[in-house]
C-alpha cells in the first residue's frame, strides 16, 4: 500500500522534477545528463525506508504548494547537478576532450625494460653447461645428468642396467652440487 503511494506521486511529479533537472543541467553545462541526473535521484530516493518516504510525500512543506518530498528531490537534483562530490557527479566524472594539452600533464616516461624469457632461459642453461663441465665428475655421473637434463629424456627410458632409485638418487647428487655451485654455496 505505502510504496503504490509513493510510487504514484513520483509519477505524477515525474514531469516537473525532469523540467527542473533540465534547467540545472543546462545551467551547470551538463545538459544532456538531466535525464541521468534525475533517475540518479529517484534511485537514492527509492533506496530509503517506505515509512520515511510516506511521511515526506504526506506532510505539506513550510511554502504550502508543495510536499517535503518534493523539495528533498528538487534539493538532490541541484546538488547532483553542480556538486563534484554529488553521488552522480562522483560516479560519472567527465572525460577530457580531445582540447587537453598533453604536454602540460605530469606523466613519467618510464619505460621498464622488456624481459626476453628464451634469452634467460639461454643464459642459465649455458651457465648450468658452464658448471656442469667444470666438475669432476665420473662418466656414469656425467652421462646419468647428460641423459635427463640436457637431453630431456626420462629415466624409464634409460638404456643402461641400472635401477631408477639409482639414476634419479646420481641426478640429484649432481643437480644439488650444481645448484651449490651456481649459488656460491661450494667451496670447489
Amino acid at each position: 500500500m505505502a510504496a503504490t503511494e509513493v510510487n504514484n506521486y513520483f509519477t505524477k511529479r515525474y514531469s516537473s522534477w525532469l523540467d527542473f533537472a533540465n534547467y540545472h543541467a543546462t545551467r551547470a553545462g551538463i545538459p544532456s545528463e538531466a535525464n541521468d541526473i534525475l533517475d540518479e535521484v529517484i534511485l537514492c530516493l527509492l533506496k530509503k525506508s517506505e515509512d520515511y518516504l510516506l511521511e515526506k510525500c504526506r506532510s505539506p512543506s513550510k511554502c504550502g504548494r508543495y510536499q517535503e518530498i518534493d523539495i528533498l528531490a528538487l534539493r538532490m537534483i541541484k546538488l547532483n547537478c553542480y556538486s563534484n562530490t554529488a553521488p552522480y557527479r562522483a560516479k560519472f566524472k567527465p572525460i577530457p576532450t580531445a582540447n587537453v594539452n598533453l604536454y602540460r600533464l605530469n606523466i613519467a616516461d618510464v619505460t621498464e625494460p622488456e624481459n626476453d624469457v628464451s634469452e634467460l632461459v639461454y643464459n642459465r642453461f649455458a651457465q648450468v653447461r658452464i658448471v656442469f663441465d667444470s666438475l669432476n665428475l665420473c662418466e656414469k655421473a656425467k652421462m646419468i645428468f647428460e641423459y635427463k637434463f640436457f637431453l630431456g629424456e626420462r629415466f624409464s627410458d634409460w638404456p643402461g642396467p641400472e635401477c631408477k632409485k639409482e639414476l634419479y638418487e646420481v641426478y640429484k647428487k649432481v643437480e644439488n652440487l650444481i645448484k651449490a655451485k651456481i649459488s656460491g654455496k661450494t667451496l670447489l
